[in-house]
């Protein structure tokens, strides 16, 4: 998590970055991207608190993400990591506006009201077949290529996020997960425990604990930030 101090108050930035191409590449690329993320907020909050005028947020992300791309893009070409790349799903708080950027198969979720809707689309390739109407979600589920990923920062020279705007409202809870953890518990799983235990860092422990008892992988990552009434 990080917080950008302003003259009118705070912006929030979390994010979730899954690195693929190996175990090294992939810690490389999923490092750099978050590293452009930061810098991009950074220098955003410093503008914004001098009085220039600046783009939305959703901009920022969109620049920062494509950004982010050629930074991972021209490390794996200079290191000769070929493959190397990075899932990116961020969000981000101003004035009561909650912002996502993504690419890649991690995803983020928002429950509101007892209801759990997924903000995000994977960008795969079951995805596009379930899309297409040529498999069920179940067949998607038990695929041998559920894992394969059409879209990821570093893997071609340029790459579109997707971006996703929405107001906030009081009891709100943001969910961002890699595909470890989404791959082995299921929304409703979220949305439940989610509402059973009060205390966030418990939900995220017993979440981990119990995609792993599934067979996940150890590298998962899970994100809960909740808007306070």
């Amino acid at each position: 998590m990080w917080q950008f101090p302003l003259t009118r108050g705070t912006l929030y930035l979390y994010a979730v970055a899954d690195g693929m191409g190996g175990a090294a590449a992939g810690e490389v690329a999923s490092k750099a991207a978050v590293e452009v993320l930061d810098d991009a907020f950074s220098l955003y909050a410093q503008q914004l608190n001098s009085g220039a005028r600046v783009v939305n947020v959703g901009t920022l992300i969109d620049k920062a993400m494509r950004l982010a791309n050629r930074r991972v893009y021209a490390a794996a070409q200079s290191e000769g990591r070929q493959g190397m790349g990075t899932t990116l799903t961020c969000l981000a708080f101003l004035d009561e506006r909650a912002y996502v950027g993504h690419v890649g198969d991690s995803r983020a979720y928002l429950l509101r009201g007892g209801t759990i809707y997924q903000l995000t689309k994977d960008h795969s390739w079951v995805e596009e077949q379930i899309e297409q109407g040529l498999l069920t979600r179940q067949e998607a589920d038990e695929h041998e290529w559920r894992n394969l990923i059409t879209r990821a920062l570093g893997t071609r020279t340029q790459v579109v996020a997707d971006l996703i705007e929405s107001d906030v409202q009081p009891g709100d809870v943001f969910v961002l997960a890699s595909d470890g953890l989404h791959g082995q518990v299921g929304p409703e799983e979220i949305a439940a425990e989610l509402q059973r235990t009060r205390d966030r860092q418990h939900v995220v422990d017993y979440l981990i604990a119990l995609a792993n008892e599934r067979g996940g992988p150890d590298n998962i990552t899970l994100v809960v930030v909740e808007v306070v009434r």
